[in-house]
């Protein structure tokens, strides 16, 4: 997997440096500050000198650079360094320059723990907050929880969120969000349309709470009319393509029947992003929307204890 991580300025000055395999020396941070920084004809994310390939993003002021030998997942290591990115943002307010300079052993201490070995590992901010904490950066759940709790949670199969969560009263709210993209000649001729979305949520449940997501999405419309033995057209399902999802979503239930099954984080979170399939008839088509189901299953468990006592003979 990542076999090196490193961090740039605009200067090409290297200002994060781990190395996490052996098949790479340091000397390596040259190589794509000669190749890639001072060379303003390069403009692909991903660069392929001999048997090392480098991916790297764009942050701000920065360069955040993953290198590796092997034949590795791209859209893995991608998402990771922009992961990286919204981690540094999240605890210091901006990731810049700046930011990594005044905190670059906090930032070496963050590598540790979601990296190992070059694989990624547990990269949910508010886990990461609870015991990688400086004075001003504390989750505030970390005061109240003892380590033993914090160490369930890190390392649980939902370590996105506790278990032992509680609320007087269980609330679910969900932002439908789409931005559209216009580009028009000056004869009015549309050249570029498009609409890309993403589905917020707060969560404030109890417990565990399993949700299933369902959406008008054309594929599962049309599954469900063939099964029931249906001839009518559903005109208000919209086909759905390119969806992006939480951690949270069991993906493999999505890939057999298209349904969005989860357990979510607590707060505020994204749960998916989305981009219709024929982006144009959409923008055409208003009776297109976004249609959504939520179904939340919650278990109680109850404990009765008897407070009345008998006297003998009473």
């Amino acid at each position: 997997m990542i076999s090196a991580f490193f961090i740039y300025n605009q200067k090409g000055e290297v200002l994060i440096s781990r190395l996490y395999r052996q098949d790479l020396k340091r000397s390596v941070a040259d190589i794509f500050r000669i190749q890639v920084i001072s060379n303003t004809d390069v403009r692909s994310p991903i660069i392929t000198l001999g048997s090392t390939s480098f991916f790297h993003v764009r942050h701000d002021n920065l360069y955040i650079v993953a290198v590796t030998k092997c034949n590795a997942n791209a859209a893995l290591v991608f998402e990771f360094c922009y992961r990286l990115g919204n981690i540094g943002k999240a605890y210091f307010g901006k990731f810049d320059e700046e930011a990594v300079k005044n905190n670059f052993v906090l930032i070496y201490e963050l590598l540790d723990e979601v990296l190992d070995f070059g694989y990624p590992q547990n990269s949910e901010t508010e886990t990461l907050k609870m015991y990688i904490t400086t004075e001003g950066v504390k989750s505030q759940r970390a005061v109240k929880e003892d380590s033993s709790k914090i160490t369930i949670q890190a390392t649980g199969a939902t370590s996105w969120r506790r278990s032992d969560i509680k609320y007087r009263k269980n609330e679910a709210f969900i932002d439908v969000i789409e931005s559209v993209n216009l580009l028009m000649s000056t004869k009015g001729t549309t050249l570029r349309a498009d609409v890309s979305g993403q589905i917020m949520m707060r969560a404030y449940l109890s417990g565990t709470p399993e949700c299933k997501f369902g959406l008008n999405d054309k594929l599962l419309l049309e599954k469900d009319t063939s099964h029931r033995g249906l001839s009518q057209r559903r005109t208000n399902a919209v086909e759905i393509d390119d969806c992006q999802f939480h951690q949270c979503v069991k993906l493999g239930k999505f890939d057999s029947d298209r349904t969005i099954s989860f357990v979510p984080p607590d707060g505020e979170f994204e749960l998916m992003r989305f981009e219709p399939n024929n982006r144009f008839s959409y923008l055409q088509n208003s009776s297109n929307a976004i249609l959504i189901i939520l179904f939340i299953k919650i278990s109680y468990y109850r404990k009765c204890q008897s407070s009345i006592s008998c006297s003998p003979g009473g």
